[in-house]
């Protein structure tokens, strides 16, 4: 095929250069990861550029309700091309009709959350009026689904939690991360498959079987599917290359590397 116009990377990681190399540390060494950057900006720009990706999504996350104001300044202020910003919300927020309005003035399209790092269950009473004031101001969530391979099983999320999440929030645009639930695969085509929530591909591809996967973005429907690495974990150019091989059409994978996040960035 010949390649798409455009490539977007719709969920990567770096982190400021005052805490960059505790960050990697901390993160990689529970399970002995290796980072394919050096976590820092200018790594991620050089693993772009080798790699033929033209925009990258930063997913910052606010680990603490008290760290929201700040996390999502620094993702405002680093938001610009090529590498673009998520803001960040937490559970503990206490008045998230509040912020997340505020974080949408700052010119942040959505909110990255993960389970297992903030301690939460989608379904949980607590996170209502955050899914709520995102249907209300259009704020897209992004959320880690299924396991953490730094978090000891069960993990907090599964397909059935965000199908159901769907269900009461009908209006709440949801990107569910690692094809909807990571190593819940099975799950995912059964109860999450289908439904108008965005999956991305981030840790997927190389680990995952590539019929799998395929029949998997077949059911959900390509229009819907993010193309994504997990970069510094994750390996951009080797991540592209594979996506590429997979047997999908021409137009499927324009959708899945650029159309769709335009679309959803309102670009």
């Amino acid at each position: 095929m010949e390649k798409s116009v455009m490539v977007v990377d719709f969920h990567v990681h770096y982190f400021p250069d005052n805490i960059v190399e505790k960050a990697i540390s901390l993160l990689a060494a529970p399970n002995n990861m290796k980072p394919y950057t050096d976590g820092t900006l200018n790594g991620l720009k050089k693993s772009m550029t080798e790699a033929g990706i033209d925009i990258s999504l930063n997913l910052p996350l606010a680990t603490s309700a008290d760290s929201v104001r700040g996390i999502n300044k620094w993702a405002s202020i680093h938001n610009v091309a090529p590498v673009y910003s998520l803001g960040s919300i937490h559970p503990d927020t206490p008045d998230p009709g509040n912020a997340i309005p505020w974080i949408k003035s700052l010119g942040l399209k959505g909110v990255k959350m993960h389970p297992e790092y903030q301690t939460f269950n989608p379904l949980e009473k607590r996170l209502e009026k955050i899914w709520q004031a995102c249907s209300d101001n259009d704020i897209f969530v992004m959320t880690h689904a299924g396991k953490d391979i730094n978090f000891s099983p069960p993990p907090l999320s599964c397909p059935a939690d965000f199908a159901e999440l769907h269900r009461r929030f009908p209006k709440l645009t949801l990107v569910v991360a690692h094809l909807g639930s990571w190593e819940l695969w099975n799950e995912v085509e059964e109860k999450l498959a289908g439904l108008p929530v965005y999956l991305d591909l981030a840790f997927v591809l190389g680990i995952l079987e590539n019929d799998k996967i395929v029949s998997i973005i077949r059911k959900h429907g390509a229009d819907r599917i993010l193309f994504g690495t997990d970069s510094p974990w994750r390996d951009q150019k080797a991540e592209l290359e594979t996506f590429r091989k997979l047997p999908l059409t021409d137009d499927e994978k324009d959708l899945i590397l650029y159309k769709n996040a335009l679309r959803l960035l309102k670009w």
